[in-house]
């Protein structure tokens, strides 16, 4: 059985983080979703690449979803964090005990709504102050507690998108899928 992943991003998230994480997810078979904040299905990467996502958010309905996942990038501060939207999906994740999996900047659009408040989690540096409480982990790529997946930076995508998988699957299946993308 496959998860079914939703992808709230908007414009200048950051390239690698969208598309590498995801391109993990969809090689292990989840049904991934990508969602535009801006309410328009055209969305601009932080370097100026047009991605075209599949619908709006608005246009979602999120029962209908297992995780959410939000790459960071200079969109996620910039942008997202001005919109109720990205709010407002992110709290209907939290609420029905879904799992929400962000990276970089994109940690602090869960954390300043005090959803990390009493968890361990890992951000860009200097983005832990707009996070309420919670328990910084700078040194660690990728922390997992509860349902809240983070991941630190960039270069850590791939290893986000194989701790989403060992959540949902265990860690027997993350490492047939490592096997698996370094060709082994």
């Amino acid at each position: 059985m496959s998860m079914k992943g939703l992808v709230l991003f908007g414009d200048r998230f950051e390239d690698t983080e969208l598309i590498a994480t995801v391109d993990v997810l969809i090689r292990h078979g989840e049904k991934i979703t990508l969602a535009s904040a801006m309410g328009r299905k055209e969305v601009h990467s932080k370097n100026g690449i047009a991605m075209q996502a599949d619908v709006r958010i608005e246009e979602v309905d999120l029962d209908g979803f297992d995780f959410l996942f939000i790459p960071g990038g200079p969109g996620a501060f910039q942008i997202l964090s001005e919109l109720p939207v990205v709010s407002e999906t992110i709290s209907a994740f939290v609420n029905k005990n879904k799992t929400v999996a962000s990276i970089c900047a994109a940690p602090m659009l869960v954390g300043r709504l005090g959803y990390l408040s009493d968890k361990n989690y890992t951000v860009h540096p200097g983005f832990e102050d707009r996070i309420q409480g919670g328990n910084y982990l700078r040194d660690q790529g990728v922390v997992e507690d509860g349902t809240f997946i983070t991941a630190k930076s960039m270069y850590y995508s791939v290893d986000l998108g194989l701790q989403i998988v060992e959540h949902f699957y265990g860690k027997d299946e993350r490492n047939r899928l490592l096997k698996s993308l370094k060709g082994e």
